[in-house]
């Protein structure tokens, strides 16, 4: 236990997205989240990110001295749609639980062909961020505190200005590679995909964990072959030795990019998707 308390005290002095006073505490499952709160809150809350920098959010187990951390929060932010479902076992825990909101729920998000269920990974998307996760943050904040809600909403309009301003630097960034398409370990990368025209040619473990037969490699590296695509794309956290044989096999790069982030990426969440969409850009050069 002791052990335990050590690391999540190490996390957050090295992951921090804004800690300020002793005051309300915030909290988000993973850093876009954490990013957003803190673009509403400014000084007058500590805002803390669950996962670790580097985490895998599919296997991610909290420690057991984030009991303490959530018990002191007013509001815990979830993706939800089987990202991030872990964090609901520790809010039930908790003595006090956070108020939790689940993002997924106001957002329309795409299927998940294989797998069934749907897509969590629509903070990559900046325009579903402002049309529909924004709104639903700024209503779970002025719950929270009614007393702020017209500085809340200030915020949200400056806030949503700014996402507009990034969709349209991406839409010209990316304008030159669009058709362009690229191979995915998983599939995290569908909604920036499809705003920014990319084509997502293949994934390699449509279902996460489940190894390809013989026959299965042999007709996706065909296929990827066939599609012409330029890069096999993985995440930092969920290095796959299947992906780096089909990126062998193809002839083509293998590159890592973090559709997470971290907290020690300065800029937040904008800085984080302009981060990426540099990445595809250099990816198909």
């Amino acid at each position: 236990m002791r052990f335990g308390c050590l690391l999540w005290f190490l996390f957050l002095v090295a992951n921090p997205v804004r800690v300020v006073g002793e005051s309300r505490v915030l909290a988000a499952t993973i850093f876009p989240l954490g990013a957003w709160l803190a673009e509403f809150t400014s000084d007058e809350a500590e805002i803390v990110v669950v996962l670790p920098a580097g985490a895998n959010p599919h296997t991610f187990e909290p420690l057991p001295a984030q009991v303490r951390v959530l018990q002191r929060a007013s509001l815990l932010v979830q993706v939800g749609a089987g990202l991030d479902d872990w964090i609901e076992k520790l809010a039930r825990v908790s003595r006090n639980p956070p108020r939790l909101v689940t993002l997924s729920e106001h957002v329309p998000l795409l299927p998940l062909r294989e797998e069934g269920g749907r897509d969590p990974h629509f903070w990559l998307d900046p325009v579903l961020v402002r049309d529909h996760a924004l709104p639903a943050l700024v209503e779970a904040l002025e719950q929270i505190a009614p007393d702020r809600a017209m500085e809340y909403r200030s915020r949200a309009e400056r806030w949503r200005q700014e996402l507009s301003r990034l969709d349209a630097r991406l839409q010209t960034q990316l304008a030159p590679v669009r058709g362009r398409a690229y191979v995915a370990v998983h599939s995290a990368w569908r909604y920036f995909a499809r705003r920014y025209g990319l084509v997502e040619a293949a994934t390699i473990e449509p279902v996460p964990g489940r190894e390809l037969s013989a026959k299965e490699m042999t007709e996706l590296v065909r296929e990827v072959r066939r599609s012409q695509a330029r890069a096999v794309v993985v995440e930092p956290y969920a290095f796959s030795i299947t992906a780096a044989q089909v990126a062998r096999e193809a002839g083509i790069p293998l590159v890592t990019i973090d559709p997470f982030g971290s907290g020690a990426l300065p800029g937040g969440y904008v800085r984080l998707v302009e981060h990426n969409a540099r990445a595809f850009v250099q990816v198909f050069r």
